[in-house]
């Protein structure tokens, strides 16, 4: 249920609750024992009425009776113990009242409460029959204490509903608040938000984009921490290279072609490489730049055809059809197809066989890259694709490491996956998985 419509019915509910309750505290004070503690006129009726009888005469007690009818229209009758009426009173001789058809002029009540009391004097007992009018009933409900008792109880209510309220819309915010400081310190945990992520309102929506965008920004971070620890880790070897030439080359007279400033210039054109390659996979973090739709297949025979020009000893084949069109960055994609294919050249043997393979599966289009190199350990095709990662006895000419992880991090960033397996051709086979849209799937 959207928050809305959570709202709305909260609010809801608190009007019919306090109209409720307004109607039952109306019920309560209609209550006979509470008319009679508590109606201003009714209270002291009875010991007013025996009052005026014993000691002012029957003459004033009947004069009192006609006063409260006239200024509260309240009618009574006096009876002694035995039953005998010993006032004319102002209530009709039946006690359900006579003339039922009420006709025009007639004073006669037909609505109200009638009851049926008994007083104790000192002197004697007294039989009281006393009739309330409608409008006296819920006349008296506008005394200070009903006025109270109604304002008590509605407040009471309200509050209640005002604090489970409040507790419902600032609880989701407090989680959310805790988990924008974690990200801040760089520590964000996305299962602290998870029971928040399930509810189907407007605070578990904003969650899970919370949450989509609390894992990008500390993908960011770690992968920042890690890339600046790999890159002085990398750069370090080079620069001791080139500063242990700078010195001898200071200490001797070198010729020009001498083959120390030939190494040194090799050196400097890795650190060349190396830089380039952090630069390009640092861009790949950033999402400046808005998605376009490109055709799977034309891209990858665009890459095999540039690729063919660097492969002359190496035979590139390619195989199946997608038929899809894809959302996303085709340069970026292009350069991820462009490093597994220059890594499969790279450890392919002379006259070698590189096959590319397209194909359909459900929702997902497959790329998959074979070459008949090497392979790989089965150990290490978990971490083929992180920064500056090498295998046991690769040359250190053969690269930094980065090339797999730009296409990596370039898959991951079109929602793919690229994964690694030995292959049919006796080398590594490159999977790359991306994931058609809804849209796409059922028009391609």
């Amino acid at each position: 249920m959207r928050l809305f419509w959570k709202v709305f019915a909260v609010l809801w509910l608190a009007t019919l609750l306090v109209g409720g309750s307004g109607f039952l505290v109306s019920r309560t004070l209609q209550q006979d024992w509470l008319l009679l503690q508590f109606h201003p006129q009714l209270r002291d009726f009875a010991e007013q009425l025996v009052e005026h009888y014993e000691q002012r005469g029957p003459r004033a007690a009947q004069s009192w009776l006609e006063q409260q009818r006239r200024e509260y229209r309240l009618r009574a009758n006096l009876y002694d113990a035995s039953g005998q009426l010993l006032l004319p009173g102002t209530l009709p001789t039946s006690p359900r009242f006579s003339d039922p058809r009420g006709e025009p002029g007639s004073e006669t009540p037909r609505y109200g409460r009638l009851f049926q009391l008994v007083w104790d004097s000192p002197d004697s007992t007294y039989q009281l029959t006393l009739h309330v009018p409608s409008p006296e009933l819920f006349r008296w409900q506008r005394t200070p204490l009903a006025l109270i008792a109604n304002v008590l109880l509605a407040m009471t209510v309200l509050a209640l509903l005002s604090l489970l309220l409040s507790r419902y819309l600032t609880a989701p915010l407090a989680k959310l608040g805790q988990a924008a400081q974690a990200l801040a310190k760089g520590n964000f945990d996305a299962a602290k938000l998870q029971d928040l992520g399930q509810r189907q309102d407007e605070f578990g929506e904003l969650s899970r984009q919370f949450e989509s965008m609390g894992n990008r920004v500390q993908s960011l971070l770690d992968s920042q921490r890690q890339l600046m620890r790999d890159i002085s880790h990398e750069l370090r070897s080079p620069l001791a290279r080139l500063r242990i030439g700078l010195a001898l080359g200071s200490k001797q007279q070198l010729s020009e072609d001498d083959p120390l400033w030939v190494r040194l210039d090799r050196e400097c054109s890795r650190l060349d490489a190396l830089i380039d390659d952090i630069l390009t996979l640092s861009r790949l973090d950033t999402q400046d730049q808005p998605r376009q739709p490109f055709e799977l297949d034309s891209l990858v025979a665009r890459v095999l055809d540039d690729a063919q020009f660097a492969a002359e000893d190496c035979e590139l084949v390619l195989e199946g059809q997608t038929q899809a069109t894809l959302q996303g960055w085709p340069e970026q994609l292009y350069s991820a197809l462009d490093n597994l294919l220059r890594n499969a050249q790279r450890f392919s043997p002379t006259q070698g066989l590189i096959r590319v393979r397209l194909s359909r599966l459900g929702q997902n289009c497959l790329i998959e890259v074979d070459d008949q190199g090497p392979g790989v350990p089965q150990d290490w095709l978990s971490q083929l694709g992180e920064p500056f990662v090498r295998l046991p006895g690769q040359a250190t000419d053969s690269g930094h490491g980065l090339g797999l992880a730009i296409a990596r991090r370039a898959v991951e960033r079109h929602q793919g996956q690229l994964s690694f397996a030995a292959s049919d051709l006796g080398g590594l086979k490159a999977r790359i998985t991306l994931k058609l849209a809804a849209q796409d799937y059922y028009t391609s």
